[in-house]
């Protein structure tokens, strides 16, 4: 199939050239037109696609060209004008090039996660999704390239469905979510997020369904604790009033960008502190002092704790690989079928007017004489004849032509 000869991916990942180099290679969505058309035609492609995500760089394109190392380097000056040359050439000669049935492959791995820094993270289908979308929209996609990402979405799917590569999470903010979830929080109990940043702003996010009694967010600037608070319908302080506003809390979840531990037992004794407690500490170095471990009923949860519940579940996620390859190449063969028969459509979308007009011209010309010599009930009768035979010589060639292009036997019934 030649358009599948034709296509070809030039991946620029983390894995090959590191994220500082990846980044610069990054388009905004809005720019991604004026910077990519022009261009095109130089390079006589057909068909153009751009995935860039946070740790890779994309170009997905139908081309009969020829790319080796040179001409990719003639392809990143045309696109990344600014770009030095170093960083050029050492992109072109660190990138990776699928073509052909390897190019297809390689999205299909794209999409399911399977090339990804996190093996089973979901962000990567809409990140597909969506570049297809903005390529689509930009006019610099075709059938080959639409039904390409349609079968990579739908095989990632399945994979999410059917296998367990993303049942276990591996992120801190889930684990530690998971953690506390089975440790039967209730209404009756008082949280306190120590923290204003992305991950503290996550887990709360996800502990807010839980309408907790009192929720307080401390941090070093009162006015991003305070903005998170009106977010998860809790009150906010300055990090130097936890003494004087923590009270004596159930929860306590922190992750602050110190470099040293924040709270120690001499606070927790201020605070009278009495009963076990919940601390969920996810900062590097951890925030909570030895000391509180030590003197107070403390059950514990740390980062470095969930460090290695990831590594566990990331090995397990990493056992499913083998069970999503099958997956994928199963699928890859539904693609060639899916993309012969759009290309016989497209062939034959003429065929039905065609056959109108031969019928049309039979008669109201070649028989139209004889036509008029017969009686209404007779005429009606041939009618429905020449349309029945209409239909069938139309249905009839579409089926013993997808027969032939999908290699299936000619001795099939046809006529059903």
């Amino acid at each position: 199939m030649l358009a599948l000869k034709h296509f070809k991916v030039i991946a620029l990942t983390h894995r090959h050239l590191g994220l500082d180099l990846v980044g610069k290679f990054h388009v905004e969505p809005d720019e991604q037109k004026s910077r990519f058309q022009e261009h095109l035609s130089q390079f006589e492609m057909k068909e153009f696609m751009f995935l860039s995500t946070c740790n890779r760089v994309e170009f997905f394109f139908r081309s009969p060209m020829n790319f080796d190392n040179e001409r990719i380097v003639d392809l990143f000056k045309s696109f990344y004008p600014n770009l030095s040359l170093e960083d050029i050439d050492k992109a072109a000669e660190l990138s990776r090039l699928h073509y052909g049935p390897d190019a297809i492959r390689h999205i299909f791995h794209v999409s399911s996660s399977l090339d990804s820094l996190i093996i089973g993270e979901r962000e990567i289908i809409t990140q597909v999704r969506m570049a297809y979308e903005r390529a689509h929209k930009n006019g610099f996609t075709g059938d080959f390239i639409r039904i390409g990402v349609q079968k990579a979405i739908e095989t990632a799917k399945q994979i999410y469905t059917e296998t367990e590569i993303a049942t276990k999470p591996i992120s801190a903010v889930n684990l530690a979510y998971r953690q506390l979830i089975d440790r039967e929080l209730n209404k009756d109990h008082s949280i306190i997020y120590v923290g204003a940043g992305q991950t503290i702003e996550a887990i709360a996010g996800n502990l807010k369904k839980h309408d907790f009694k009192s929720i307080k967010v401390f941090n070093r600037t009162k006015e991003k604790a305070e903005a998170l608070a009106a977010i998860i319908d809790g009150e906010g302080f300055g990090l130097n009033e936890f003494v004087e506003k923590a009270g004596n809390f159930d929860v306590l979840v922190t992750c602050t960008g110190s470099d040293h531990s924040i709270l120690n037992a001499e606070m927790f004794k201020q605070l009278g502190v009495e009963g076990k407690k919940i601390i969920v500490d996810l900062a590097i170095p951890n925030d909570i002092d030895r000391s509180v471990l030590e003197e107070y009923d403390i059950d514990y949860i740390s980062i470095e704790e969930l460090k290695e519940e990831a590594k566990r579940n990331l090995k397990e996620r990493e056992k499913e690989v083998f069970r999503c390859e099958q997956l994928v190449e199963m699928r890859i063969e539904e693609f060639e079928t899916a993309f012969k028969n759009r290309k016989l459509e497209l062939a034959m979308q003429e065929i039905p007017q065609i056959m109108k007009e031969i019928k049309l011209r039979a008669l109201e010309k070649t028989f139209a004489k004889d036509l008029n010599a017969l009686d209404p009930q007779s005429k009606e009768t041939l009618e429905k004849i020449l349309n029945y035979l209409e239909k069938k010589y139309i249905s009839i060639p579409m089926k013993m032509a997808k027969q032939v292009v999908l290699e299936q036997d000619l001795k099939d019934p046809i006529i059903e």
